[in-house]
């Protein structure tokens, strides 16, 4: 009798761990944060940053979709439009990441105020840094 029900218990273990395998690419914007982190280990932040734009439309609440396009932005050199998505990680973000995205909008913001008029945007400094924050 046990090596009847061996075989059928067998195949149903490996019937929920496969399937519990596959839920995390159920989840909206899951397919395009993995296409962002294969283009942002590469290199390719420019590709990156659309799969990643498209991760937070698909899930508005991925804090890691929104930090790695904040990271995409900043190794492209595009620091102030890091500094909205780097913020929006901090938000969703849990208490122990926190430290490292706020390194993150520190830097971004002080070479955004730094880079601005070589960056070729125009206005009075006090509203160049306001938009900032």
């Amino acid at each position: 009798m046990s090596k009847v029900f061996a075989p059928l218990i067998f195949t149903i273990a490996v019937a929920l761990l496969s399937s519990c395998a596959t839920l995390r690419s159920f989840t909206p914007g899951h397919d395009s944060f993995e296409e962002g982190m294969a283009s942002f280990n590469q290199g390719q932040f420019d590709s990156a940053i659309q799969h990643f734009r498209k991760s937070t439309l698909e899930n508005p609440n991925s804090a890691q979709a929104y930090l790695y396009l904040g990271r995409s932005y900043i190794s492209v050199g595009r620091w102030k439009s890091a500094i909205q998505p780097l913020r929006t990680a901090f938000r969703l973000s849990p208490h122990e990441a926190k430290d490292e995205i706020m390194n993150l909008i520190v830097d971004a913001v002080f070479a955004a105020a730094t880079n601005y008029p070589r960056l070729g945007e125009s206005g009075s400094s006090g509203e160049r840094n306001k938009d900032l924050l």
